[in-house]
């Protein structure tokens, strides 16, 4: 039986996690976490294997590129960090870099993987690994909105007083200032989010709606004001991804890839509800929005076409 080989690239909060968050997932994979500091990587493993001596069945080693040989997924969290003040966006140039770089040393020893993208601003930087890679569209996957969704739907618990596995809805687009919420298509316990508040009582007018997008910019934030850092929910969400592709589920989560199209933006990288399997990602079909979330979406793909010309112009 082939044992699934893991690399992650990028051994700081975020790498450290996402490895755990992997080995429970996929208890049965060999996890490679490379970093420019290969002190910092053995730390992180030596640690994760004494945790999966209690529970897994995991193989952990800290490596180099040449350990990234055949690897079937390569994840990469490597990159310079948000500062305070700074979007996302503001790190186009120094991370698109970096991750062409790695992509550099790794696609020769790993023809067949699927890349999966932390590295901020996400979509941006898959784009641009999936043109320095030269793979096709489905092979590079940024998280994408994954962890703004289910930021989303913890709050929508919350106010709602229903578990967020209950709830139906998306957030679209970027992974980044420019989201926008699918509150059309939203559903919970399987009836329609208008119905279930005329049902209950629950109120949520436009007022609402906007105050609860804002609360999901403003979550990582308030996580980094509180605590420093972000990193297990990004984790989880890359955990999720990658079990995805090596249990071949056919799960569906909102994360991105390059598409040909989206509301006329040509060639753009922005989160829709997509498959994952053992191929990869792609589009099931495409969303019923109305005009206004049309027009929102539009928007949020200009900004990252435009944000993806400046990543392609800096390699």
């Amino acid at each position: 039986m082939h044992q699934p080989k893991i690399v992650i690239v990028g051994a700081g909060l975020v790498g450290g996690s996402a490895a755990l968050f992997c080995a429970q997932a996929t208890p049965s994979a060999e996890i490679v976490v490379i970093d420019i500091e290969p002190v910092r990587a053995e730390g992180q493993v030596l640690d994760l294997a004494h945790a999966a001596a209690m529970w897994g069945h995991n193989r952990f080693r800290a490596g180099s590129y040449a350990d990234a040989t055949d690897a079937d997924i390569v994840v990469i969290t490597a990159g310079a960090g948000v500062k305070p003040g700074q979007t996302r966006l503001d790190l186009v140039k120094i991370n698109c870099q970096i991750a062409a770089g790695i992509v550099d040393d790794i696609a020769p020893r790993a023809p067949d993987a699927i890349y999966v993208i932390a590295a901020n601003p996400c979509d941006v930087v898959a784009h641009v690994v999936q043109v320095r890679a030269g793979v096709p569209r489905e092979r590079v996957i940024s998280t994408g909105t994954t962890l703004d969704t289910a930021r989303l739907r913890s709050l929508l618990s919350e106010r709602l007083d229903v578990v967020p596995m209950a709830i139906g809805i998306y957030v679209l687009g970027e992974h980044g200032e420019s989201a926008m919420i699918h509150w059309s298509g939203a559903t919970v316990a399987d009836v329609s989010l208008e119905r279930f508040l005329q049902q209950t009582g629950h109120e949520m007018g436009s007022a609402s709606r906007d105050q609860m997008l804002r609360a999901v910019h403003e979550s990582a934030k308030q996580i980094k004001e509180g605590k420093g850092a972000t990193h297990y929910g990004i984790a989880s969400a890359i955990g999720r991804i990658c079990q995805a592709l090596v249990w071949n589920s056919d799960l569906i989560l909102p994360v991105a890839t390059v598409l040909p199209e989206v509301e006329g933006v040509p060639e753009v990288c922005v989160s829709l509800p997509m498959v994952i399997n053992g191929s990869g990602a792609r589009p099931l079909s495409y969303p019923a929005l109305n005009e206004e979330e049309r027009a929102a979406l539009k928007r949020s793909a200009k900004i990252v076409k435009e944000a993806t010309e400046i990543g392609l112009a800096a390699l």
